[in-house]
């Protein structure tokens, strides 16, 4: 997650007295536990509709050919809030092409100490995609999201989902990741957690993806860092391979056993950046048709 962008929205929803008007009032006064589960459901019902606007598409492999349109899931794949950071709540949908991740967004909503709404979006693959709503596009990476690389010294892939499934939770466990930020004026190094289970499991045959996992590293529920892991196809065998993915601006340093792997730089002005495989898009919420407001889980 992202700081919120210099130039703060104040938030109405469309048709509902919104607990997303709470962004504008009484900044300064801690919220009760009623408001903040109002924000929490706010938030579950801004973020879905906001993911539905949104067409990725990645680009064809050969000139001339249509782009791909990839698939919303229209679950989340998680429902995260940041208490060390502020108020603010979120969820994160996922597009896929033939079952394989693409590209995955955070839709969240700041209600303190900023008001703003930003959907966070990083590519998760090597191709090229933009993103689009109505006729606006509002992204375009010019540059691979991910370069996926092999696995040294791991097991045999197995034969079994469930043996292959303890695998890469084994090989995910074998990668840290810290984040580093300015949060309160000097620079801090955050340990981030691995979550136990992955948040997305696939396989794509026509990719030659025999199983896969999506993992998180997050700060409380926020995921700062997303894990690939791949069984695929290599002639006659199979082999592990990883890509890793930022789901933040700030600097990143992901380690495997104690090396580092990835040294992820500070991206500053992320919403500058619309062609990078990384980038963050303010919206207006209040332009946003939101379904009625869903009951989650205190």
């Amino acid at each position: 997650m992202r700081a919120a962008r210099p130039s703060v929205i104040l938030i109405a929803a469309v048709g509902l007295l919104s607990p997303l008007t709470l962004a504008a009032q009484d900044n300064d006064v801690p919220a009760s536990a009623d408001q903040e589960r109002q924000r929490q459901q706010a938030v579950a019902a801004l973020a879905p509709a906001k993911a539905k606007l949104l067409e990725v598409s990645q680009h064809a492999d050969r000139p001339g050919d249509s782009p791909i349109k990839s698939k919303l899931h229209e679950s989340p794949l998680l429902r995260w809030s940041n208490p060390t950071a502020g108020s603010v709540y979120g969820e994160v949908y996922l597009w896929s092409v033939e079952e394989r991740p693409v590209a995955v967004a955070s839709i969240y909503q700041w209600y303190h100490p900023y008001a703003d709404s930003t959907v966070e979006i990083v590519s998760l693959t090597p191709k090229l995609l933009e993103a689009r709503e109505k006729d606006a596009t509002l992204w375009q990476s010019t540059t691979a999201g991910v370069a996926y690389k092999p696995i040294p010294k791991s097991a045999a892939v197995g034969l079994s989902k469930g043996t292959r499934l303890g695998q890469m939770k084994t090989i995910a466990r074998s990668f840290s990741a810290e984040l580093m930020d300015k949060r309160g004026g000097e620079e801090v190094r955050r340990k981030l957690r691995l979550l136990n289970q992955p948040v997305y499991r696939y396989e794509s045959p026509k990719q030659g993806i025999v199983d896969g996992a999506m993992f998180a590293f997050v700060e409380v529920t926020d995921p700062e860092v997303w894990l690939i892991v791949e069984a695929v196809k290599d002639g006659d065998m199979q082999r592990w391979q990883f890509a890793l993915a930022r789901m933040n601006a700030d600097a990143l340093e992901i380690r495997r056993d104690g090396s580092i792997v990835e040294n992820l730089p500070k991206i500053v002005d992320p919403w500058r950046h619309s062609k990078a495989p990384y980038t963050s898009l303010g919206f207006d919420s209040r332009l946003v048709p939101l379904e009625k407001l869903k009951e989650v889980d205190p």
